[in-house]
């Protein structure tokens, strides 16, 4: 499918969202789906009743998981029909006052959504739960292992997941270990997750203090990840995976990493306003420089590889103004006619198995938006 999107259409979506939030939701026959393939969402807006701060879809599309902030329940996870909006499943991870969830990510197969989550108020995420998506239900609840610290210190709170392509094995991201209002200190790592042990298997220490996003290519030998200090390349054909090679690169102290669909080209962004994209196939890094002052968050790649998503955070603005940006991977350059604007407080951004929609959580309410 072509990427090429023009901003009319963009805000057309936009209006389409609001238009539903007022009549109801949208049309399923919208989404009919005759190819075989990943179903599109239905344009509209879903009111989620709570704070959300991730989302991401089934490999079907028909279901899209919102991991939300109850703030007198607790932890959730909530189930949205992608084709009517109804919210089909509430699952709670944890019923501590003020406990916060953190990201998803989806088994390749759909079977389990993962998602971190703290226990309590302003406590940093630490548990990894594992959900059934035929029963809707937590099947599995496990807190990270601690790690080699100082005296004085806590473990560091894990930031990001990943699912192995064969879905055997989940990784996940933590930071060094910390002092109460101290930056982190030297060691962050990646932890392995066996779904089938309910258990932690392995950890990787990682060159830095803050870890970012873990992407896996779908030739599932190795794995990247990116700290405060270096894009780190693992080995992970073995049971412990082991880093092969790290490159310099400093964009903020958690990047986050997306994959071309080829996976021959790797994107980061960070919460400094800069980029970078890296050629896999000789391992030149190119920076970028996307939008000086400003958190870039949840990057994500076209279909055909020719743009490159991503959310952006005004920092100098109090409404919690933001905006989607893309960027033309062939010239690396911003494409302004294709900005998303006029958002505000946006936590999440996905982009369906269709490839052609877009499921943003936007104050209370995850919006669902034609591509």
């Amino acid at each position: 499918m072509n990427a090429l999107v023009s901003k009319a259409r963009w805000l057309g979506s936009l209006a389409v969202a609001g238009a539903l939030l007022l009549t109801g939701s949208g049309s399923a026959d919208a989404a009919t789906n005759t190819s075989g393939g990943p179903v599109p969402g239905v344009p509209q807006t879903v009111e989620l009743d709570s704070s959300p701060a991730s989302v991401a879809v089934s490999p079907d599309g028909h279901k899209a998981y919102v991991a939300v902030k109850d703030t007198t329940k607790g932890a959730k996870v909530k189930v949205v029909d992608t084709q009517s909006g109804a919210i089909t499943a509430v699952v709670t991870l944890s019923t501590g006052l003020g406990a916060g969830p953190g990201p998803l990510a989806v088994s390749p197969d759909g079977s389990r959504v993962y998602v971190l989550f703290s226990t309590a108020r302003k406590a940093p995420l630490s548990s990894l739960g594992a959900i059934d998506t035929a029963t809707d239900t937590v099947v599995s609840s496990t807190e990270a292992p601690d790690q080699p610290r100082p005296d004085g210190t806590f473990p560091g709170a894990l930031t990001s997941l990943a699912v192995s392509p064969d879905g055997a094995t989940v990784y996940v991201g933590q930071d060094g270990p910390a002092r109460y209002h101290r930056p982190a200190e030297p060691g962050a790592r990646v932890l392995s997750f066996s779904p089938q042990q309910q258990a932690y298997t392995t950890a990787v220490p990682v060159p830095g203090h803050y870890l970012g996003s873990i992407v896996t290519p779908p030739d599932g030998d190795t794995a990247y990840t990116a700290t405060d200090e270096n894009l780190v390349r693992l080995d992970t054909s073995t049971a412990t995976p082991t880093v092969t090679g790290t490159t310099p690169a400093t964009i903020g102290s958690r990047p986050i990493l997306a994959l071309s669909p080829d996976a021959t080209r790797l994107y980061g962004v960070g919460n400094n306003g800069t980029g970078y994209a890296v050629d896999l196939a000789t391992d030149t890094l190119t920076t970028l420089d996307l939008a000086p002052g400003q958190w870039l968050q949840n990057p994500t790649v076209s279909a055909d590889g020719t743009r490159l998503h991503l959310l952006q955070q005004d920092l100098t603005s109090s409404d919690g103004k933001a905006s989607v940006l893309a960027l033309d991977t062939a010239t690396n350059t911003l494409v302004p006619a294709e900005e998303i604007t006029g958002l505000a407080w946006v936590t999440g951004l996905a982009l369906g198995p269709d490839t052609h929609t877009f499921y943003l959580t936007v104050n209370s309410t995850l919006r669902i938006l034609a591509h």
